[in-house]
């Protein structure tokens, strides 16, 4: 479940890889990806950014139809737990959404 500690436990790889990783070595990506290559490499900007994003963003759930193609209860809940309580059909999904901070 992505809750806020998962989110900081990625910014913290982020920091990790930015600061120990050859970020041009794509085979090194590569690896760490399960065999996913980014044409052009992540630049160190590109993993502060993503950072800043996630520091900035709110985590947000939604009820979804069993499906995961609709919001099945048009609000979003500041916990799982919330959102747990409002399912009302066991095949009921949980969705994790990450609202991206408003633009200064």
């Amino acid at each position: 479940m992505l809750q806020r500690q998962e989110i900081t436990l990625i910014r913290a790889a982020l920091q990790f890889w930015y600061e120990e990783m050859d970020l041009k070595d794509t085979d090194m990506l590569a690896v760490y990806s399960g065999g996913l290559r980014i044409d052009p490499p992540w630049r160190g900007e590109d993993i502060q950014r993503l950072r800043q994003q996630l520091i900035q963003a709110r985590l947000r759930y939604a009820v979804c139809h069993c499906d995961a193609t609709k919001v099945k209860i048009p609000r979003l809940f500041g916990s799982p737990d919330a959102a747990n309580q409002e399912m009302t059909d066991d095949s009921d999904q949980l969705g994790v959404v990450l609202i991206d901070a408003p633009a200064d």
